[in-house]
């Protein structure tokens, strides 16, 4: 699997979503038993994740000409970009060097002697930066090798979903980072105006057993779910805008059949099962379902997961999923669509909308110019809205390991994250993801960065990425009314969405085993999905899934949510 940068900024669009969504669910079986074994305290919590007890300002947006949302949540617009404005004055650190644990998405930026960028940011914060960039598909593990270490750099961009890494849940449970919510919620956000534009479902979100570890990484409550399809194909079969799934299925049958391209070549409705899709459409538990008995129920023991797999096998004996869907990596998915041979892609991110250079949607217009590609989302299998998977709005944190005893130093630490986390269009967040002016990038006309031709691209990877708010803000130019259209899209979206009632909430046994339990939930699908089991198998597979500790998470799971009330 390739890792692909998440970002979407401007000068980095589109791309990323995918493998970024890929490794929230990938195999992490071997590496999570590992972790297990790594506690130096032998000692285990199941306290619930009361959030309720969690307070947040409401700031007012950083300059007037922001586009407001009508949901909370949904990420501010843009239609030019912010006069750039100062936030942090004067460096936040107090010299010396500063130890880091990030995760690297691209090339690894040369070192700090050969890369002006990194020491511009020295300057910026006043401190040295020193960071261990571990590759995204490393990152896991190499995050258990720290917690088997004992040792962790002065901030540590944790982050449970990446493949690999769920269980470092039981490190943080057991105390090797400081509980930082007396600084990062109510009053004490006061010393932090930077944080306190974070929006309270990230906060909450990133919140593990009803505290704040660290200051997160925000990202949209709905993400990677809205897809974008071949309007121009379904206008050409008078098959746009399906009403229900029988119709759904018409579209995508007929994306194969048609010929849409005229040329007489395959074409195919999707390169991936895109389940995530149809969950949102039969309205399926997300994750786990909480009964009114308080008991849990798993997605796959419901009726509607039942609706969604008989709908992906009538896609696959349709003929319109790709035959080669279960062995392509997410970089194909993508070349698929952007060359014309399938009719939708999933996605999500910000930038996955964005026309700039070297999205998704300019390289497929660049291959065919009449391509329309546009945001869809199916409808609800009742006529009405689909329900998609209500997100943590966060992808991970950076936290302060407990062996820094210092106040002084916490508090130091927290104003240079205060840094990172800058608002959209600042003097600080233009140099964090734009970086030099002259060099790396310039404005145009308009008042927008654009990147200089031939610009150092790497300067910025991994050391970037941390706490930014770059994708909470949408911006699209040249795009006129775009901004709102994704707002609407994400507005719809957070208002109908599904919660997982076990958001932030520990299980130990879902911690160690959880790559394992979800492996099996995931074979057992594909082979019903392209025929290579009967419906039947899957009562078989949910059994097997219980006993080799699906049960056993519930319980826990079940008792952390009782521990809350």
């Amino acid at each position: 699997m390739t890792a692909e940068h998440p970002l979407q900024i401007p000068q980095n669009p589109a791309r990323p979503v995918v493998g970024r969504r890929l490794l929230l669910s990938g195999l992490a079986g071997a590496a999570l038993a590992a972790a297990a074994g790594c506690s130096s305290t032998g000692k285990t919590s199941t306290t619930a994740a009361c959030t309720s007890a969690l307070k947040f300002p409401n700031p007012k947006p950083p300059a007037s000409t922001a586009i407001i949302p009508k949901v909370a949540g949904t990420p501010i617009g843009w239609h030019d970009y912010p006069k750039p404005y100062v936030t942090v004055p004067e460096p936040p650190g107090k010299g010396g060097n500063v130890s880091t644990y990030q995760i690297l998405w691209g090339a690894p930026p040369p070192g700090v002697g050969k890369n002006p960028w990194w020491q511009g940011l020295n300057k910026r914060l006043g401190v040295t930066v020193q960071p261990t960039l571990a590759a995204a598909q490393d990152y896991g593990a190499k995050l258990l090798t720290l917690a088997a270490s004992g040792s962790f750099p002065d901030i540590t961009y944790v982050n449970f979903t990446v493949s690999g890494a769920a269980g470092f849940q039981r490190t943080v449970s057991e105390g090797a980072f400081h509980d930082l919510t007396q600084y990062l919620s109510g009053d004490g956000l006061k010393d932090f105006p930077n944080l306190q534009r974070i929006p309270k479902l990230t906060w909450v979100g990133s919140s593990f057993q009803g505290k704040l570890f660290g200051v997160p990484y925000p990202i949209q409550p709905v993400n990677g779910l809205l897809a974008l399809y071949r309007k121009d194909w379904a206008k050409k079969l008078g098959v746009d805008d399906p009403k229900s799934p029988d119709d759904v299925l018409e579209m995508f049958t007929a994306f194969h059949t048609g010929n849409p391209n005229g040329d007489g070549k395959p074409t195919y409705g999707m390169a991936e099962m895109v389940t995530g899709l149809w969950n949102g459409m039969y309205h399926c538990p997300n994750n786990w379902r909480l009964n009114k008995d308080g008991t849990l129920s798993k997605d796959w023991e419901s009726d509607e997961y039942r609706d969604v797999l008989q709908f992906t096998q009538k896609l696959w004996k349709s003929g319109t999923i790709h035959p080669d869907t279960l062995t392509m990596s997410s970089t194909q998915w993508l070349e698929q669509y952007e060359s014309g041979r399938t009719g939708l892609v999933l996605g999500g991110g910000p930038g996955y909308f964005s026309s700039a250079p070297n999205s998704v949607m300019a390289l497929t217009t660049q291959h065919d110019p009449k391509a329309d590609s546009q945001p869809w989302l199916p409808p609800g299998y009742d006529g009405g809205s689909p329900r998609m998977a209500l997100g943590s709005a966060s992808y991970g944190f950076g936290a302060i390991p407990s062996s820094i005893k210092d106040e002084k130093r916490i508090l130091e630490l927290l104003h240079l994250m205060e840094y990172w986390a800058a608002p959209y269009g600042s003097v600080e967040y233009t140099y964090v993801y734009y970086g030099i002016e002259g060099t790396m990038f310039h404005y145009d006309d308009n008042g927008a960065p654009k990147s200089v031709t031939g610009a150092p691209s790497t300067w910025t990877d991994g050391i970037n990425y941390l706490c930014g708010q770059t994708e909470i803000n949408y911006f699209y130019p040249g795009q006129p009314g775009q901004v709102e259209r994704i707002q609407g899209f994400q507005d719809e979206l957070i208002s109908n969405a599904i919660k997982d009632p076990t958001m932030g909430l520990y299980s130990p046994t879902w911690a160690q085993k959880s790559g394992t339990l979800t492996q099996i939930q995931t074979d057992a699908f594909n082979s019903i999905a392209v025929g290579r089991q009967p419906m039947s198998y899957l009562d078989d597979a949910i059994k097997k899934w219980k006993s080799q500790g699906g049960d056993t998470a519930r319980k826990e799971f079940q008792e952390a949510l009782q521990g809350c009330k």
